[in-house]
């Protein structure tokens, strides 16, 4: 009896906390927003497909990391890239900003398959990265429908299913 009563109590107080502490809390929202796909895709050079073959140049301070990327198949951008910029006969490129923390999804692992929002690397980045490209925006899994948006995207055509989020 006397422990249902501490029980009891207990719930009690905890309830009573979680009143009192809740408006201390910052409020539940997306902690990185991002853009449509429509404006991801104008943003971005180059699109394309493809598989991490290789994870490398990883900045411990930073958490950057650069990936060699076997593509399957450029969406846009195919003609702004060079020979300079492809790799192992032509079927692989450099891409950097992997863990960059202004793009919401922005990890991979090796093996990973993934539509890919890019640019050319600006010359900030030095001499050593100048042949590379780097993410634009947010990675997306290849599915279907993401495949399908992303192509109506570059072709300028209207969303297939504009009310579905994307990822």
């Amino acid at each position: 009896m006397a422990s249902q009563r501490t029980l009891r109590a207990g719930r009690a107080a905890l309830l009573l906390a979680g009143l009192f502490l809740a408006p201390l809390w910052p409020p539940c929202v997306a902690s990185c927003p991002e853009k449509n796909l429509e404006d991801r895709e104008e943003e971005a050079n180059v699109v394309l497909t493809g598989t991490v073959d290789e994870i490398f140049n990883m900045d411990p301070l930073h958490k950057t990391y650069y990936c060699k990327v076997r593509v399957w198949r450029y969406l846009k951008g195919k003609s702004s890239i060079n020979r300079v910029i492809l790799l192992d006969g032509g079927n692989k490129v450099t891409i950097g900003g992997f863990g960059n923390p202004r793009i919401c999804d922005n990890q991979v692992a090796t093996g990973d398959t993934r539509i890919f929002f890019l640019n050319l690397a600006p010359e900030s980045v030095g001499l050593d990265h100048k042949n590379e490209l780097m993410l634009n925006s947010s990675l997306m899994r290849i599915t279907l429908r993401n495949l399908e948006e992303v192509e109506h995207c570059v072709e300028g055509e209207e969303p297939v299913h504009p009310t579905w989020k994307l990822g």
